[in-house]
């Protein structure tokens, strides 16, 4: 029971966090941001660690260095800006290991399948900002499109082949994932709408939780434990 209720206590509190969080995009609130951010990636790993009592080094160095990257992102410095996004590329790099080793497809032939509509995405969000960024810029955008195509391929690979509960979540964590990244490219290199940001935020905070709910069922799974 104490278990139970230290986890529902997280969960209350990430979705809390992570509402004042989308609030404080949208309202571009920097005293709030500075509060809420860095308290996101830390509450997912405790929602974790308390329904596994298991702490994966892969899956901890991939929340480490997406709330480094979230911290740097408070900056308003190009180049802090900068290394942010490079911190956050290997967040997401972490995340792809992580996932790859837990899925194993059988074949290559699902993943390939499922790669097409995020590889279609991505395509058509690099089309419209190609004429808008520097070089560096639209390297760095393609580098975060072909890793998230990465993982939306053995997502909905993943989902083909099972469709059990672990790979909804798994599929559902992709594509909110997908819809993060686009919304903001969106903002950022074509159309600066004040509240592009706070839905992205929205995807990206359901991204993660759908994220930590795969992990959680693929290792009681795993090690053959009930909920």
């Amino acid at each position: 029971m104490e278990k139970s209720n230290s986890y529902r206590f997280l969960v209350v509190l990430f979705i809390l966090c992570s509402s004042l969080e989308i609030v404080a995009e949208f309202y571009q609130n920097q005293v709030l941001l500075t509060f809420v951010k860095p308290t996101l990636m830390p509450l997912l790993f405790g929602i974790y660690y308390v329904r596994t009592k298991n702490i994966d080094i892969v899956y901890f160095l991939a929340l480490f260095f997406n709330w480094l990257a979230n911290i740097l992102f408070l900056s308003k410095s190009v180049d802090l800006l900068t290394l942010g996004s490079l911190v956050f590329f290997i967040s997401r790099i972490l995340i792809v290991y992580k996932v790859y080793k837990e899925i194993k497809l059988p074949s290559i032939f699902p993943f390939v399948l499922g790669t097409i509509p995020f590889l279609f995405l991505f395509i058509y969000l690099n089309f419209l900002i190609v004429n808008d960024v520097n070089s560096q810029t639209f390297m760095m955008t393609i580098s975060q499109s072909i890793v998230v195509s990465i993982i939306g391929g053995i997502s909905l690979g993943n989902y083909m082949m099972k469709n059990d509960k672990s790979s909804i979540f798994l599929l559902l964590s992709a594509v909110f994932n997908a819809l993060t990244i686009v919304f903001l490219g969106i903002k950022f290199y074509y159309l600066d709408l004040y509240y592009l940001k706070s839905i992205a935020m929205i995807f990206f905070v359901l991204s993660h939780f759908s994220l930590v709910q795969f992990m959680i069922i693929t290792h009681k799974s795993k090690f053959n434990l009930v909920s």
